[in-house]
This record gives structure tokens, sequence and C-alpha cells, in this order.
């Protein structure tokens, strides 16, 4: 959901000074790599965002956690220095340089001032191309996720929510874990991380994005010396497209506590899909406009019976979910979940106003102008827009193609894509008044 928060931000490079329309331009390296550039040399700073296409869902189904390890490891020692020399290196001439993993992608950034950016792509360089994977930083960095993977076990959302994934995405590489589980992890071994990082960090993924005060010429010799050494294609198994099960669920994964989580979903749009403009306004009035959302004032503000509720559409690279969630006392859950459900129904029936539309409209093309302020964050919205597929020249239709968007398609994208007769439901908790189509244990392993 990363990608669908900057895309929804990314409107205000043109909307903050729509005078001086902020100017996109490709770069195309002598080796054929490409890259997004914002120039501005207004500030001594620069800042590149990359990605490699395809993420955790690549990992074998027996080493599940592989792609986050392998990530974490990218900057443990590269080239002639070793962990320590490396970390020293990026401290020396401030350098930010990181890298992690994601469902669809393998992303990572680094910032760094203009007088050190010939360093700085040095190191990013190393770090891309001669990974050390040493046997000592592979066994603590695999000790610190079983650790992070053991503190997630106490986490009810990530249970309610892996639970939930496990029954709608089923066998599809999308249920499975980012972090791994106990098995996973100790199957893994330093050539798996080899292999993996060989197989998948390449030209043809590559995505790249950069904002500051670098010139296309400089960015273009700078390309092929970071990422020019790479393979110049990624080698992993082709993903299918996510079917979704027939038959509804309403899990419950019993927990003491006073509180219960609510976690629900239903089949959403693609991003390609010709309903997305229309359903991002849907989606914003039904659960995603925070305080003047419908759920927010059924569910919080009128009866008091949860702190707050949201939903966001969540599109990938082979499916789409959209997503509620909420948490509420154990005795009123069944009451909090009866509300949701009159709300929905009557959002699914009745439709939208023309007042509720306009206003949706207003904070979409025109809210969140400060996420814009910075080189790294322009950098990450011109991420965003090339993994979802988007032309460079989105920015500037994007406000457009929301206005046109007109009530009766906005209901016709409720009637396809919110129909509260689809859900899938999770409860982490004791709740009280709603009877659970199956129960199933906590994770501990």
């Amino acid at each position: 959901m990363k990608h669908l928060l900057l895309i929804s931000v990314a409107v205000f490079l043109c909307a903050v000074a729509p005078a001086q329309a902020t100017e996109i331009k490709e770069i195309i390296s002598p080796k054929g790599i490409k890259a997004w550039l914002v120039e501005d040399h207004k500030l001594p700073l620069i800042s590149m965002q990359f990605a490699f296409r395809g993420g955790v869902e690549r990992d074998p189904a027996d080493k599940q956690g592989l792609a986050n390890l392998t990530m974490n490891l990218m900057t443990e020692g590269a080239g002639p220095y070793d962990a320590a020399a490396f970390q020293q290196q990026l401290a020396d001439h401030s350098v930010a340089l990181k890298f992690e993993a994601g469902r669809d992608a393998l992303e990572g950034s680094i910032k760094a001032l203009s007088q050190d950016k010939d360093t700085a792509f040095d190191l990013l360089h190393l770090a891309v191309t001669q990974p050390h994977f040493d046997a000592v930083e592979f066994s603590r960095h695999r000790d610190q996720q079983l650790s992070a993977l053991r503190t997630m076990f106490g986490n009810p959302e990530w249970q309610g929510r892996y639970a939930l994934f496990q029954n709608v995405f089923g066998k599809h590489p999308y249920g499975a874990r980012r972090l791994g589980s106990t098995q996973t992890l100790a199957n893994i071994t330093r050539a798996d991380v080899k292999s993996f990082a060989a197989s998948h960090l390449a030209r043809d993924n590559l995505v790249l994005s950069v904002a500051g005060d670098i010139s296309p010429r400089e960015l273009g010799v700078a390309l092929d010396k970071i990422f020019g050494g790479l393979p110049k294609h990624a080698k992993f198994v082709p993903i299918s497209e996510v079917v979704w099960p027939h038959d509804k669920a309403v899990i419950l994964l019993p927990r003491e506590g006073t509180q219960t989580n609510l976690l629900f979903a239903m089949p959403g749009p693609k991003r390609d899909d010709k309903d997305w403009y229309a359903a991002e306004i849907a989606n914003y009035i039904l659960g995603g406009g925070g305080f003047s959302s419908r759920l927010m004032q059924d569910v919080r503000d009128k009866k008091g019976l949860t702190y707050g509720i949201n939903m966001g559409i969540s599109p990938m690279e082979h499916g789409s979910l959209i997503l509620g969630e909420a948490a509420t006392d154990n005795p009123k859950t069944g009451q909090a979940w009866e509300v949701i459900s009159d709300t929905m129904r009557r959002f699914y029936d009745d439709g939208v106003s023309e007042k509720e539309v306009d206003g949706a409209k207003d904070y979409l093309t025109g809210a969140l102008p400060l996420a814009m302020t910075s080189t790294d964050k322009i950098s990450e919205v011109l991420e965003g827009i090339q993994l979802e597929h988007l032309s460079r020249d989105y920015l500037d239709r994007r406000n457009d193609l929301l206005r046109k968007v007109t009530v009766e398609q906005v209901n016709q994208a409720v009637r396809r894509w919110f129909n509260p007769d689809g859900l899938f439901i999770s409860m982490v908790g004791k709740p009280e008044g709603m009877a659970p189509t199956q129960t199933e244990d906590l994770v501990r392993y």
C-alpha cells in the first residue's frame, strides 16, 4: 500500500506551484539504463530511489524470508570494505543508504550531499554488484530476523492479516510471510542469499527515479557506473494472477485481552482498471476519508464503538484488494460489526451523492502538499508512479482524470467493487456477538 499512498499525493509536484510545472526528464544511459529525473539545484542534495521488480512473493515456499534477509545484508560489507568499514564510509560521507523487501519489488534508496555524490554512487555500486554476505553477518541478521518474527507474533494486527491473507490468497505467493517462519529461516543458507541476489538484481527489472542537484549528463554517466555491471536479465519464476475463493470466511483467532481487532477484505480494482478513479473516490467516501468517511461517522462518532476505522485499496501486480480495519472492545464487537455492515449495505444499495463526490475530489486533488517538500519525497513519488506502470505525464493528467469522474461512474464502481456480501473477515481477540465460520490458533512459529 506504500505506492498507493505515494500516487495519491503525487499531484502536489504540480499543485504546489502550478505556475512552474515540474519537469520530469527521462534519462537513458549509454548502456540503456533508464531513470526519471527532477533536476533541482536549489539545495546541494541528491536523492535516488531504485527498485527491482519482484519481491517477497518470489521466495521459495520452504525459504520464506529470503528476500528480506538478502536486502538486510546488502550494506553489510561490499567490495574492499568489510561490514564495519562499509558503514564507516557511509557515516564519514553522510550517505543514507537502505534496502528493503516488499511485495512486488525489492526497493532501495540513497541520499547524499552533492559534493559526496561520487563516493555515494561508488558505495551503491559496490553494494549491488559486490556484496559480501559474510558468514558472521549472515548469522547475525538471520537471528535478528527471527527475533523480529517472534515480536510479530504478539501483534494482533499481524495475526489477523496473516490469517485473512491465508484464506484469501491460499497457496498463491501473496499469502507468504515477508519475515518467514522459524522453520523457513532455518532452511536458508548463505548460498541461497547469494543466488537470490544474483538472479533478482538485474537491469531489465530495474526502476529508477532521482531528484535534486544533478544534471542529466552526470546522471547518465552515474547510472552505468552504479548499475552497468548487473546482469542484463533477472531470472525468476512467473507469478499467476490471484483467484479469490468463492466461499466467504469469518475467522476467529482467540487472544486474551480487552479488545478485538477486526480486519475485512474484498476484491478490488487493479491500478489499470477502468474503474480505478471512481473506486478511489468511492473508497474515500466510505472508509478512506478519515473523520469525514461514512464508516468513521457511523461507527465512531455516532456510536462510539471504535477509536478509528479505515479502508484502502491495495493494488498489486497480480491482484488487488479493498482492505478495512478497526478495533473495538470485546463486548461491543457484534454491535460494531452490525453498524459496519449496515453502513456498507446502504452504501452499496443507495450509492453516493454529488456532494460526497465533490468533497472527495477536492481532497484527492488538493490535500497533503507538504508531502512533496523534499528531494527524497519527490524521488519516492516518481518511483511509485513507475512501479504502478503509469506514464511520465501522469502528474499533469491525474487531477483532470479525477475531476472527470461522474456520480454515475462512482455508483457503478460501488456496485462492482463494494458488495458487502463478498467480505472476508478476521477477528483477533475474544469478540462477543460474532459467529465465526472457523477458528484458528495464533501463529507461534
